[in-house]
């Protein structure tokens, strides 16, 4: 029989993966894949919420199943489970946004700092320095290697050998 290849869920998990800088290994924005809603994205929602003294609020996020250890009689005394699917969802795309928005400024920020701290002459050449460099390169192209060691004796101040 001929077989199809592998469906991986999280490709993140997969030996030879290459993570792309500032990408996040959650798959659940809303709550971080920790089941409970981020503190900063309840705070949207919930009027006045305090992370230290409120129930947490259990994400309800559709495909998200993250928040299901939540779900038993031990701690559900602890679980807000007001927030529903369409806020969450909301929250979601929110967070996602944000961080799309977050990664365009850091790569941003990156390519500035390079820039800033790249070495002189390595910036983006003008066609006047392109043409500059292929006169210099034609020039050298065109010496001897006798008259490159005589330079290069000038140059260096050496005696003859």
């Amino acid at each position: 029989m001929k077989k199809i290849p592998r469906a991986p869920v999280r490709a993140e998990d997969e030996p030879g993966y290459e993570k792309e800088i500032w990408q996040p290994s959650w798959q659940c924005f809303c709550c971080h894949d920790s089941g409970i809603v981020q503190p900063h994205l309840a705070q949207l929602v919930i009027d006045g919420y305090n992370y230290d003294q409120d129930k947490f609020p259990r994400c309800q996020n559709p495909g998200c199943k993250a928040g299901s250890h939540w779900d038993n009689e031990n701690v559900s005394n602890s679980v807000d489970y007001r927030l529903s699917p369409v806020i969450c969802k909301k929250i979601d795309s929110i967070e996602r946004e944000g961080w799309r928005q977050t990664t365009h400024q850091k790569c941003a920020n990156l390519k500035t700092l390079s820039q800033n701290l790249a070495m002189p002459g390595s910036q983006e050449r003008t066609e006047q320095d392109n043409r500059e460099v292929q006169q210099r390169k034609a020039e050298i192209e065109a010496i001897s290697h006798e008259q490159w060691m005589a330079m290069r004796k000038g140059y260096l101040g050496e005696e003859s050998a």
